[in-house]
């Protein structure tokens, strides 16, 4: 019997992926009918799904840019739209996150060989500023907010009042602390005289003259590898990591610089020296690599002889780094079109692998195997539109914006996947009601949370957390239903030094949390949590809508039944 829904936490998760996935397919049978059909939104639970804390607010976003010498126009495209990127990144109640930006490119030379463009080690993962007056001190982009002080924001996020000195940037050394020009509001920068998008724009402007042999995932290894000095600083124990490959090639990461050999061309050795090698060598097709035509079912290669670095290299490295929840992998490259790939002649009479796409600004893209292969380990399907995009796109909106919009996400809701059992209206406490229905004015959802820090590290811990309406101002008060006896009526801030408990959970609303009510799961703390925190919850769900139409019970909890209920408006006619 084949299921075809998708599991819930999948389906939920701002970054559900192969390791989440696991945990997610035990949740499949429940949630689908034998067809395939879904026998509702969700039945009742109770379900388990992990949800990332929102406690962190720094973000190091890394971008990985193709310099070879067709990316010209790219590389407009993304500097001219970069802007969007930030704009949906913000928040109007606290900004920005704590930004680190990063630049490198796929250049890391062709070894001893001496071949134009490619000598030596090229760049080596090293984050590049070129000529640009900003940034200062550190080979990257530094934007965050001061620690130690308060800002008072407005509804539209402008800042009236603030406390805030230049001692309160002593977290980041090479920083001022400055007026944000746009909002008032006080941040610490390493540039000055210019805006975000603008010195983004000048480190992004990496030129044509990098080698041809693109290396996109062994040099984000090398950016975000420890051993690289030059770098040091820019990745952040505590912050969510992004990664952005933008590029009109596959990646040809070689785990020998042979493979560049320019004297090895013989046609029953590596051939020409030129991209298809990187073909032949990494990519694995139902047909011999050195057949016309299409090619079937093409994959990276993992295989001993594969001259390129297998990709799951790079899919345990990150994972290595961060969690996969708090891991965002997207890129701009060739489409692959289903796995498929057309190998020709070139001009010279050579073997190569032919464009997928040309697009209006002259930019043409070779299919991204290996690149989306990556993004995929990271990224659900039903993401894909945007975390893998074409660089022929006639904008690159789409991509940039997605992006931005799911590490928003991950920073500031935690949605639930569904409405809750005894929480059907979660704004209606919050005096956001969402309906006239006076019985489900309460919340009082059942779940179960578990703290858990440093998770998949040898300091992982675990703990239990009580709802905040167990929570009195003398302590824990179990079995409390009166938000009048509970400490802050039972939704105290995020941080709060003055909590009875050292966390407890409660629902608030979030505009953005639609399929679940607006219902997100918020945990107050009295002080911040260590790195790789997570919570794994477990509440009881109900259906959104009325859909069962003739069961005699209020589904969605409205107090309308069955056929009472507009849902069931169809299943009456």
């Amino acid at each position: 019997m084949r299921r075809r829904c998708l599991p819930i936490c999948c389906s939920r998760h701002p970054g559900c992926t192969v390791l989440a996935a696991v945990v997610c397919l035990g949740l499949l049978a429940e949630a689908c009918t034998d067809d395939g059909k879904k026998s509702g939104d969700l039945p009742p639970g109770p379900y388990p799904y992990d949800t990332y804390l929102a406690a962190i607010r720094d973000v190091d976003l890394l971008f990985v840019i193709d310099n070879s010498g067709s990316t010209l126009e790219l590389q407009e495209m993304l500097r001219q739209q970069f802007t969007v990127m930030p704009h949906a990144l913000a928040d109007t109640a606290v900004g920005l996150p704590n930004l680190h930006i990063g630049v490198t490119s796929t250049n890391l030379g062709a070894g001893p060989y001496g071949i134009t463009f490619c000598e030596g080690g090229g760049d080596g993962g090293r984050l590049l500023t070129g000529n640009c007056p900003n940034p200062v001190g550190v080979p990257y982009i530094v934007d965050v907010a001061p620690q130690g002080c308060e800002a008072t924001r407005d509804a539209t996020g402008g800042c009236s009042l603030h406390g805030c000195e230049a001692s309160n940037c002593g977290h980041e050394p090479t920083t001022t602390l400055v007026l944000d020009s746009t909002t008032g509001c006080p941040r610490c920068r390493n540039y000055a005289g210019q805006d975000l998008e603008e010195v983004f724009s000048c480190i992004a402007s990496l030129g044509t003259q990098g080698c041809g042999f693109e290396q996109p995932l062994e040099a984000m290894y090398k950016a975000l590898d420890s051993e690289t000095a030059h770098n040091r600083g820019f990745l952040r124990e505590s912050a969510l990591l992004a990664v952005v490959f933008i590029g009109d090639e596959d990646d040809c990461s070689s785990s020998t610089q042979e493979l560049f050999d320019p004297s090895d061309t013989a046609v029953e050795s590596l051939g020409p020296l030129t991209s298809f090698r990187c073909f032949e060598y990494g990519v694995t097709c139902d047909q011999p690599s050195r057949d016309l035509g299409i090619h079937t079912g093409c994959l990276p290669r993992e295989d001993e002889q594969a001259l390129l670095h297998p990709v799951s290299r790079y899919i345990t490295f990150l994972s290595s780094l961060k969690d996969p929840l708090m891991l965002v992998v997207s890129a701009i490259a060739g489409p692959t079109m289903n796995g498929e790939v057309m190998v020709g002649w070139d001009e010279f009479d050579w073997l190569e692998v032919k464009v997928s796409c040309q697009g209006d600004w002259g930019t043409e893209g070779v299919p991204g195997l290996r690149l989306r292969a990556l993004v995929e380990a990271f990224n659900p399907a039903e993401d894909m539109d945007w975390a893998f995009s074409s660089v022929c796109a006639p904008t690159y909106v789409t991509a940039l914006e997605g992006i931005g919009q799911r590490i928003h996400q991950s920073l500031v809701a935690q949605c639930l996947p569904s409405p809750l059992q005894g929480c059907a209206d979660p704004g209606a406490e919050h005096g956001i009601p969402g309906d006239a229905y006076a019985g489900n004015d309460q919340c009082l959802a059942s779940c179960q949370v578990t703290d858990i820090f440093w998770r998949g590290t040898m300091q992982e811990t675990r703990a239990e957390v009580p709802p905040c309406l167990q929570v009195c101002p003398s302590g824990p008060c179990p079995g409390n239903t009166d938000r009048t006896l509970a400490y802050a009526a039972g939704h105290p801030g995020a941080r709060d030094p003055d909590l009875p408990v050292s966390a407890c959970w409660h629902v608030g609303y979030s505009e953005i949390c639609e399929r679940a009510n607006h219902a997100e799961l918020v945990i107050s703390r009295r002080e911040a949590p260590p790195p790789r925190s997570f919570a794994s919850t477990s509440c009881t769900l109900i259906l959104q809508h009325e859909l069962r139409c003739a069961d005699g019970e209020d589904n969605d909890e409205d107090g309308l039944v069955d056929l009472e209920d507009p849902d069931c408006e169809s299943a009456a006619e």
